[in-house]
């Protein structure tokens, strides 16, 4: 039986965030979930409900801006705000949800590995097994048009809430037509970004690939082969930076983006739950 709660949480500045659970009746371990852009902790269903059949408590939030949680669409006053409150959920699922017994991973997709990446570096937080990235946003393939990025620098500083298209077309995100359709109606997802978030975002990237050496959290790395979205080969120059003596990568050449739900995802969860049963018990 799978345990389903939800509830808010505070995060930087007191914002006040959504997030949701999905837990088995005995656990092995928590995953805490941060999603990409223009996603929500919702998303994430499906991708739950495998592991915690398998054993694994998933938490899952929406970014300020996303889903459920607080804040304009698209949009973030400091990108920093991200990783800080991943910090603050991190410390709240310690006190509320975790057994501090099992071990405590950190998932993030997209942006969302970028985050938690950045999170990592800044914070340092304890008691963590290991990092889960999928397809993390290391470097940017969708193509931003040249007066976009021409405006967003003026922008930021004169109309900082003001939100574009993000470029992101969902055929490119994987190849199941069903759920590319629900996408198209899921009132909770959205197009959008701001010039902030956008720029912040390309500085985080350059800033956790100057400092990838610091990082020495064991470290799993699941890539697109087909990659539209973010940019695979600045991925894998990050994993050869990585301080971590303990790091592992996965290419899936047929899949695109959201490796989760493309048509190799059995061979990606088999992965991804080899590598939660070896290392749970290691020191």
């Amino acid at each position: 039986m799978i345990e389903r709660l939800e509830g808010t949480f505070f995060g930087h500045k007191d914002a006040e965030l959504f997030y949701q659970l999905w837990r088995p009746t005995e656990t092995r371990g928590t995953i805490v979930v941060t999603h990409g852009i223009a996603e929500h902790s919702e998303c994430y269903h499906a991708f739950a409900n495998n592991l915690a059949t398998d054993g694994w408590t998933v938490v899952g939030w929406d970014l300020r801006g996303h889903g459920k949680s607080e804040g304009k669409r698209g949009y973030v006053e400091d990108f920093n705000y991200y990783s800080l409150d991943l910090d603050a959920f991190i410390k709240f699922i310690k006190a509320q949800i975790h057994n501090r017994t099992h071990p405590l991973y950190l998932f993030g997709h997209s942006m969302g590995g970028l985050i938690t990446l950045k999170a990592v570096l800044q914070n340092a937080p304890g008691g963590i097994k290991a990092l889960l990235l999928s397809s993390p946003a290391l470097g940017i393939s969708v193509a931003v048009p040249k007066f976009k990025e021409k405006a967003a620098h003026f922008l930021a500083d004169w109309l900082p809430k003001v939100t574009l298209y993000n470029e992101i077309n969902y055929h490119d995100l994987h190849k199941d037509k069903d759920l590319i359709k629900k996408y198209q109606v899921d009132p909770l997802r959205h197009e959008k970004i701001s010039p902030r978030l956008y720029l912040g975002m390309v500085e985080a990237i350059k800033e956790v690939i100057d400092h990838a050496s610091e990082i020495h959290l064991p470290l799993l790395m699941q890539l697109a082969g087909q990659e539209k979205v973010v940019n695979t080969p600045e991925s894998q120059r990050f994993f050869d930076l990585v301080g971590s003596k303990k790091k592992e990568i996965h290419i899936y050449p047929d899949s695109l983006h959201e490796i989760f739900n493309d048509l190799e995802r059995d061979i990606v969860f088999r992965d991804l739950k080899n590598y939660l049963q070896k290392t749970a018990s290691q020191e």
